[in-house]
């Protein structure tokens, strides 16, 4: 696909936006001179700056990007694999409302993140003053050919649409017929995944093998932060530990019976008691390993503490010298 927008004005669902000359320039303007403003962000004015700016942080994927080389370990190698609305709902899941593009159709235990679809994006004049031709961010223009081609797998039916509209998915106002009239220009054979973002080239994504994945892809503990509380974070780990004490315990009491009735196998005697040192060894090394825990989430808690007041004292001292200059 080239530089062109991928829709045609007639189809477009958001009606808000205009084209307007600014000197030799051409720029945004609103269809209604009392909301000059981008539909749906009454902070964002219409100046090209400001809705680069707002299309950026809404759209790009810096981290999942990044991570491109290693989302095979963490998902089916397509584009299409993503599950519609009602499907997530078959599967257990519960849709849940972000604004944050990197969370975007992905998805831990009982819940899948989705990022509503702005109205701006549905917009020809947006789409043919920022995303298309040759003044065109290339990474804005493949993040956004990217998430809106989402939709398409995500509203299948008319099902998926209502559910859609139920959970303020889609901007109001639209149709069925409106909506997949518009969503067929974004389709697979239309948006190549060679014309999307990175990210984009794989569907939905799961949090916990990001978060496995994140320490050697993005060299940070987790991709996201699922867990808050000391207690969940210990909590994760005591089906395994449980788990495999529970198994430890049987060996032990085997090799016990096995001793008691056979005390002539010496050399089973002996691995036993070996054995039996080791599991000493396994459980201190575990109590161990969750007091150390304990101690690097207190002192990252503490460090993070002290950059944000040090941090507090600066800006206090940076206005109390900009407050005597005046």
């Amino acid at each position: 696909m080239g530089l062109l927008v991928p829709f045609s004005e007639k189809v477009q669902l958001c009606h808000e936006l205009s084209e307007t000359m600014d000197g030799p320039l051409r720029r945004l303007a609103s269809s209604s001179p009392a909301e000059p403003w981008l539909p749906g962000f009454p902070a964002i004015s219409l100046d090209a700056k400001a809705v680069e700016a707002c299309l950026e942080r809404e759209l790009l994927t810096p981290k999942l990007n990044k991570m491109h080389g290693w989302l095979w370990l963490v998902a089916t190698q397509s584009s299409s694999h993503v599950s519609s609305l009602t499907e997530q709902i078959v599967r257990g899941r519960d849709i849940i409302i972000t604004e944050d593009a990197e969370l975007h159709l992905v998805w831990i235990h009982n819940r899948v993140f989705i990022k509503p679809l702005p109205s701006f994006l549905c917009s020809y004049h947006l789409w043919n003053l920022h995303l298309s031709g040759d003044d065109a961010s290339k990474g804005l223009r493949e993040a956004a050919l990217g998430y809106v081609r989402t939709y398409q797998y995500l509203i299948r039916y008319e099902s998926d649409f209502r559910l859609a509209k139920e959970k303020h998915l889609v901007p109001e106002g639209v149709g069925f017929t409106q909506f997949m009239t518009f969503i067929t220009a974004f389709a697979s054979n239309n948006v190549l995944d060679t014309d999307v973002s990175p990210r984009y080239t794989y569907g939905q994504l799961r949090l916990t093998r990001l978060n496995l994945w994140a320490k050697f892809a993005l060299g940070q503990w987790v991709f996201h932060k699922v867990q808050w509380q000391y207690a969940d974070i210990f909590a994760q780990f005591y089906a395994p530990i449980i788990l495999a004490f529970g198994f430890l315990s049987v060996v032990l009491a085997a090799m016990q019976v096995g001793s008691q009735a056979r005390p002539e196998w010496g050399e089973f005697a002996s691995v036993s008691a070996w054995f039996s040192v080791a599991c000493l060894l396994t459980v201190v090394i575990v109590a161990l390993g969750l007091v150390l825990l304990l101690i690097f989430l207190m002192s990252n808690e503490f460090t993070f503490a002290m950059k944000a007041k040090r941090k507090a004292k600066r800006e206090k001292e940076k206005s109390e010298v900009t407050r005597n200059k005046v």
